[in-house]
């Protein structure tokens, strides 16, 4: 928290802008949350047992101080390449300097990113989170806020439904 807080100071001076980035998917099989069923009743949801890899993958990014969300589908698994190809996205719609807190996943490490950081006036800093701490990414909250609102104890039966589900929650 107190790492945060000195982050805070200097991007204030600095004007930049400071982002949580995580990647998360969603399972085309249904995700089960709470739910209020009569007491002594089973709580059944409907599923058509999909495939495993039916499933929409999406990287977010959550600006604290103003509420600003980005987000972006990958088509298969999250690598350095599709990051790269987020973090593009990311510099392509705010052109203040940026922050990125992440965790250390192995979609963070990799050749393309560290050849994409050398661009010149690139303004990105990449701040890791340390290991195992998904309670202090804020846009964990971002996913959870997803997965109550679209996909509990919903099944999509495709990955295409599940894509459709999610792109209109972040449209809207």
């Amino acid at each position: 928290v107190s790492e945060y807080q000195t982050l805070r100071r200097e991007t204030q001076e600095s004007g930049a802008k400071v982002f949580f980035v995580d990647e998360a998917l969603f399972r085309a099989d249904v995700d089960v949350r709470q739910m209020w069923v009569l007491r002594g009743m089973p709580a059944l949801v409907d599923s058509t047992s999909p495939r495993l890899g039916e499933k929409a993958t999406y990287y977010s990014a959550v600006c604290l101080e103003t509420g600003e969300i980005e987000a972006m589908a990958v088509e298969e698994t999250c690598t350095a390449e599709t990051t790269v190809a987020f973090l593009k996205q990311l510099r392509d719609h705010y052109t203040e300097p940026l922050v990125i807190i992440w965790d250390n996943g192995p979609a963070h490490r990799g050749a393309e990113i560290r050849t994409w950081l050398s661009t010149p006036d690139l303004r990105v800093r990449l701040v890791a989170l340390p290991a195992y701490s998904p309670d202090f990414n804020a846009d964990e909250a971002v996913w959870d806020w997803v997965r109550e609102e679209v996909t509990a104890n919903t099944c999509f039966g495709t990955k295409a439904r599940v894509r459709q589900a999610v792109d209109y929650f972040f449209a809207n």
